[in-house]
């Protein structure tokens, strides 16, 4: 019973690593593919932070996930992430929302900022809202957009499949000397 749990876990533990695998590399493709152009997985995009602005909320290297939003949700507190004048995503706290000639937009500031930020936010610069973030992980996927992170995001899933492929063989040759 245990061996079969044990077993099971690591099925799933493979499976997850192989999908994160290809979604890495989804997005490796994309970035080199378009470099001005932020990697998306179904709309959300996944971003590392640059910078210490948000601290302590977020900080640098860690990695944040970000969900499409529609504009008329965002409410005051949310962190968005946003393009900037120079197309460069920018991810801070609305502190306040201000309508203007029938538009939207969003006033913003870094939590580690002492002044808001320059201008406002427009619907159309709206990038989406924080989902969630994972600390450090940038530090990983910073390797991985590298030539040497390329070539172990896709050798170490072939090692594991090609691994399991041949303990089933062994198994099998086995099985069949014990007939």
């Amino acid at each position: 019973m245990l061996k079969k749990t044990i077993k099971s876990m690591g099925n799933i533990i493979i499976t997850l690593l192989i999908i994160l695998s290809i979604s890495a590399l989804i997005s490796i493709v994309q970035s080199k593919k378009d470099p001005g152009r932020t990697p998306s997985i179904l709309g959300y995009k996944v971003m590392n932070v640059l910078s210490g602005s948000m601290e302590p909320s977020l900080k640098p290297g860690d990695v944040i996930v970000v969900k499409p939003i529609d504009p008329g949700k965002v409410k005051v507190n949310d962190v968005i992430s946003y393009k900037n004048s120079r197309n460069h995503f920018v991810t801070h706290r609305v502190i306040e929302i201000v309508n203007k000639d029938e538009k939207r937009f969003f006033q913003t500031k870094g939590d580690a900022n002492n002044i808001k930020d320059e201008g406002l936010v427009s619907s159309e610069q709206l990038g989406g809202s924080l989902l969630f973030h994972i600390p450090k992980v940038g530090y990983l996927a910073n390797f991985l957009t590298s030539s040497l992170g390329y070539i172990v995001l896709i050798t170490i899933p072939l090692l594991i499949l090609t691994i399991g492929m041949f303990r089933k063989m062994n198994k099998t040759n086995k099985q069949q000397k014990t007939v």
